[in-house]
């Protein structure tokens, strides 16, 4: 982690105001930020050394007074595991990069003047009333410390606009209904202001709680993320991992499995095998490039474009080497293929990609 001179590019960023007259650039896609303030030399920081497991990550962005922090997830998680570290950064206005780890029975829900707020991943059953009213921890990390909280609700979003910070959570357990069609589910939202000094061991949300409309609920979670925009950062890539041989091996035959034999997908009702989607044929799948621009290539034929071929081309792996998961791919597949527009006739052998 450090400060350092990179050559910048145009990249997609999250901005987050600091006071009145600075904002810090956060890339999303590579490990940086820029620091800019009136009046002042913008500042760059980087942290490409940053362990984030092996499989490729996103970043989610939590404004707080004083600065950012940057939590990495997996966006889809590979062999269904829930378990992997949350890994995340605190850049600072003055400069400073903190990294912070939790387990991975916990994940963000966001950030205040206190840290980076993370709880159990779990929700307890809907049919199970008790449950919503139990205690559970919260753990909140700031710089090199971090504490527990506990709680008799669960815990949805913590915000912190810089006046006050406040909780989003549940305040029951959600109100069963029946329907001709089954049961469903309705939940309810609440919401109350924080300490804006030290948190207290014990929260009790439902002194000071205030119903939030289902309105307000989904206006909180579209703009609870900082503004989105294209903006100069400086070029810092990953720093490449070290990956086993067999987890590579195993992260390609994972994609080539997904879709088998395209040609004879399912099992109809009469038991005779049917393509992906009607009309569907010559399936073929190449494994091009080596590790980490190994790419798995689907070519087949299809009505949609007639006299050729279409393919679809998929990243094994991430420029650091990481595994790129690409869960229900063939599905997409199948739902792009039975709602795309008919394409222009191909020319003899034409692949088009699709």
């Amino acid at each position: 982690m450090g400060q350092n001179h990179h050559v910048s590019t145009d990249s997609r960023a999250r901005r987050v105001a600091v006071g009145q007259d600075a904002e810090i650039l956060v890339s999303m896609t590579q490990p940086v930020a820029v620091i800019r303030a009136a009046g002042e030399d913008d500042r760059v920081v980087s942290w490409p050394d940053l362990d984030v497991g092996d499989v490729a990550v996103g970043a989610t962005v939590y404004a707080a007074p004083g600065g950012a922090w940057v939590v990495y997830a997996p966006s889809e998680d590979d062999e269904g595991d829930l378990h992997r570290p949350v890994t995340a950064v605190h850049v600072r206005s003055v400069g400073a990069v903190a990294q912070a780890h939790a387990d991975g029975s916990r994940y963000a829900i966001g950030a205040t003047r206190h840290g980076l707020w993370l709880r159990e991943r779990h929700d307890p059953d809907p049919n199970d009333r008790a449950a919503w009213a139990t205690e559970t921890e919260l753990l909140v990390v700031a710089d090199g410390a971090r504490t527990t909280h506990t709680i008799d609700r669960r815990v949805l979003i913590v915000e912190d606009a810089g006046d006050a910070p406040r909780m989003v959570f549940s305040p029951d357990a959600p109100d069963i209904r029946a329907e001709h069609c089954g049961t469903s589910y309705h939940y309810r939202y609440a919401t109350t202001l924080l300490p804006t000094g030290p948190l207290p061991k014990r929260l009790a949300p439902m002194s000071d709680a205030v119903p939030l409309p289902d309105e307000e609920f989904m206006d909180v979670l579209r703009w609870r993320q900082p503004d989105e925009v294209v903006d100069t950062t400086p070029d810092v890539p990953w720093q490449r991992i070290h990956l086993p041989i067999e987890r590579r091996d195993a992260a390609i035959t994972a994609l080539v499995d997904e879709f088998g034999d395209l040609a004879q997908y399912w099992r109809g009702p009469d038991g005779k095998r049917q393509p992906l989607t009607p009309g569907l044929s010559e399936p073929r799948i190449d494994i091009v490039g080596e590790w980490p621009d190994t790419r798995v290539e689907v070519t087949f034929r299809h009505p949609l474009l007639p006299g050729g071929l279409l393919r679809r081309t998929f990243r094994v792996f991430d420029d650091a080497g990481r595994i790129t998961p690409h869960p229900y791919a063939s599905i997409h597949l199948m739902e792009d293929l039975d709602t795309h527009a008919p394409l222009t006739p191909a020319s003899p052998g034409e692949v088009r990609a699709f």
